[in-house]
């Protein structure tokens, strides 16, 4: 095989069965839990979060927020950024050594994707910085998997990655928070249901500013490490043979996360109400990290779980709504974002749902996903947006249609 046949071999999407199918079921799955923590931060803003969360009073709401800060809260993302590592990681092992390039570009058009889904739809978006973090994933997956695991753990545990933003926004005289306290409650409730689309396009460009320090200097460390993870679970081969794995670290996970989770629960209803250590010292960086880690823990817990169902056939033909989703992750999360703006702006929606009313609107949409999904790709290869990307990665055109259109297109020439 000569280098330019090489090339047209190794830069091709996945289709089919060259697919790891249990990575389209993760992916539905961090889908759903993605869009379990949006809701609730296009239903209200960051600003007034505590003051709404305190108004949500009854069984009913705070039963639900139980479970969202068990088991979705700062769970799903890491979930989504250890697949997005190892969906990095396999497509590095399938292109030349040569092929940084079209990694710079793919993570190019993801940036922009990101960007313009700030500007134009909601202002929490991931994308943008999955693609600056995977432009470091090119250097970092270079390194044997030892390397990984143990940059992984150095990140995570670096203390330092608060002060370092705050200094260089200090530097820049750039107050990121100014941009949104300066609204009350009620001025940003009538800009949500009532102001034009311009004003809404602003008001995000304020909203992210608002969020860029916990978005760089907590969520991107975290974020870092689980692809770095992802990386080394490629390179290590455990990609291949995921129930083997999950069988083998049965044991060591349930215990570790059973102590972490005494610890998370301990910390929240017993330490923090009586005596809440001083932000920045080394009691509460200590506390915090463990607390950080409980969350991986669980999101590892989660998908172990999910692994082991995946193996059994009865449970298997029940979590099969997750991969159809999880193969058109992509549009599926911009749809979400969509919805959101539609409910909340749209049809003027903001902060009138209950966290409970949030968390049945994520389960209805999703469900509304899932037969969309199934649906659209019984005809198409790519979601369109999956498609989309490809296009502007490879280069080039690629058919989106199904074999099976042509051939009842064919069918119905010839008669």
């Amino acid at each position: 095989m000569n280098k330019e046949e090489e090339l047209k071999t190794t830069h091709q999407p996945v289709l089919g069965k060259k697919r790891i199918e249990a990575l389209d079921y993760y992916r539905g799955f961090a889908i759903l839990g993605i869009f379990m923590v949006n809701i609730l931060v296009m239903n209200v803003s960051f600003a007034f979060r505590e003051e709404w969360e305190a108004e949500q009073t009854g069984w009913l709401n705070q039963a639900t927020f139980f479970i969202l800060q068990t088991i979705f809260y700062s769970k799903f993302f890491a979930i989504f950024s250890l697949l997005f590592g190892m969906g990095i990681a396999l497509q590095m092992q399938k292109t030349s050594n040569k092929s940084i390039l079209f990694f710079l570009k793919r993570f190019g058009t993801l940036f922009i994707f990101g960007i313009m889904h700030i500007l134009f739809i909601w202002s929490g978006d991931i994308l943008h910085l999955y693609a600056l973090l995977g432009i470091l994933l090119l250097f970092f997956f270079k390194l044997p998997a030892r390397y990984l695991l143990w940059s992984a753990i150095f990140i995570f545990l670096f203390p330092f990655f608060g002060d370092i933003i705050n200094w260089f926004l200090n530097w820049l005289s750039f107050d990121n928070y100014s941009y949104i306290t300066s609204y009350t409650r009620e001025d940003l409730i009538e800009l949500k249901r009532n102001g034009s689309y311009w004003s809404g396009v602003k008001l995000r460009i304020k909203e992210y500013s608002f969020a860029l320090q916990i978005l760089h200097a907590y969520i991107a460390p975290v974020a870092l490490s689980l692809m770095l993870v992802g990386g080394y679970i490629v390179k290590k081969g455990i990609v291949f043979n995921l129930q083997e794995f999950a069988q083998r670290i049965t044991k060591p996970l349930l215990i570790t996360t059973g102590v972490l989770i005494i610890y998370r629960f301990t910390l929240l209803y017993y330490i923090l109400p009586v005596h809440e250590p001083e932000w920045g010292s080394l009691l509460s960086i200590t506390l915090h990290t463990i607390y950080q880690l409980s969350d991986v823990a669980i999101s590892f817990l989660l998908l172990w779980t999910l692994t082991i169902c995946y193996h059994q056939k009865y449970m298997l033909k029940i979590l099969s709504p997750l991969k159809y989703v999880g193969r058109m992750a992509f549009t599926n999360y911009i749809l979400q974002s969509v919805f959101g703006y539609i409910i909340m702006r749209t049809f003027g929606y903001y902060e009138t749902f209950s966290v409970f009313e949030c968390f049945i609107l994520v389960l209805l949409f999703f469900g509304f996903q899932v037969v969309l999904s199934k649906m659209y790709l019984k005809y198409f290869k790519f979601g369109p947006l999956e498609w989309l990307w490809r296009i502007l990665s490879y280069g080039k055109l690629f058919s989106i249609k199904k074999k099976i259109i042509n051939d009842i297109r064919n069918r119905t020439t010839n008669h």
